[in-house]
């Protein structure tokens, strides 16, 4: 049964005992009525299951809510699409167990959908909180103007091939548009790179001019180990997905901007010694016909198989 106009938040846990609370906590306090919840927690080993037994037994009269444990961690990206298989809102949202949303995001994201009915998906603002507690914003002051028109260009395909440019728990999806497109790759590691690049290429975007959520950054996220020593669980998935952004490519400047991501990957493959998947990056920038020097430079490092990881791992 479609209905519209809802939003359902899937909300994932692992290990998550820290923050699990406050993320459903958030979404109770959502301005915008119409929203549903399915919270999972995805097999933690601390007592973030409990604390969602506790927080759903307090509060399953507030709103409609539906709760899954699992006895072992599943596939992150796997696990949301058996979730996404069975919303029948119009719009979804993923919001990690270790993020929160801000009381007006879910009303101002549906009110600005409503207005581009052929948009896959919204984004806004965020505010990161590091491990310290100090905030920041992810965009730069003046940076929305910037926004605005790279999406009236039809640049933001070619800008998110070139760089991370969305903060991903502030996106709200048309839920029919993510269904029709596969949901998430269930073969990477994390999913927010390849869904808004497949999704950004054949659809509208909006962006919405507040901020929306908050993103933790803490040394126990996937994220924080995106380029890992040695056994990166990131990097090889990020090598699939430039794999599959050759083959979207319509446009010299589309390939230019994969180049600089490349080089950009290979870079932090090479310094953190995950030298199989360098290997990769090189193999498909021979495809895209890359030369100059730095990339001449990796790829004899590669060759040469110095490893360098013990002060990329002090630095960053």
């Amino acid at each position: 049964m479609y209905i519209a106009d809802a939003v359902t938040v899937i909300c994932i846990a692992f290990n998550h005992e820290k923050w699990i609370e406050k993320a459903l906590v958030s979404v109770l306090f959502q301005e915008y009525e119409n929203r549903r919840l399915i919270v999972v927690d995805n097999g933690s080993s601390d007592q973030s299951a409990k604390i969602i037994e506790n927080w759903v037994g307090n509060n399953a009269e507030k709103l409609p809510v539906s709760v899954i444990y699992k006895s072992k961690s599943e596939s992150y990206c796997q696990l949301f699409n058996e979730l996404l298989a069975q919303v029948e809102t119009e719009y979804v949202v993923d919001l990690s167990g270790d993020d929160f949303l801000y009381p007006h995001h879910l009303f101002l994201s549906v009110k600005k959908l409503k207005k581009e009915p052929d948009a896959a998906f919204l984004f806004s603002d965020a505010t990161i909180l590091e491990e310290s507690g100090d905030p920041s914003s992810f965009y730069r002051p003046g940076q929305y103007k910037e926004i605005e028109k790279i999406i009236q260009n039809g640049e933001l395909y070619e800008t998110l091939i070139r760089k991370n440019y969305i903060c991903a728990p502030s996106v709200v999806f048309r839920t029919a548009i993510l269904k029709e497109n596969g949901g998430y790759d269930a073969t990477l590691s994390y999913e927010d790179f390849d869904i808004q690049l497949r999704l950004a290429k054949n659809n509208p975007v909006v962006f919405s001019g507040h901020v929306g959520v908050v993103k933790r950054k803490h040394g126990d996220s996937l994220s924080a180990g995106q380029y890992q020593v040695y056994r990166s669980k990131m990097l090889p998935s990020t090598l699939k997905v430039c794999w599959k952004i050759a083959s979207m490519n319509t446009s010299q400047r589309e390939n230019l901007a994969l180049k600089v991501r490349i080089l950009y990957e290979l870079k932090h493959a090479v310094w953190s010694a995950n030298f199989e998947v360098a290997k990769g990056f090189v193999e498909l920038g021979k495809k895209l016909k890359m030369n100059g020097f730095e990339f001449f430079f990796y790829k004899c490092w590669l060759l040469l198989k110095v490893d360098m990881s013990w002060l990329y791992a002090r630095f960053t």
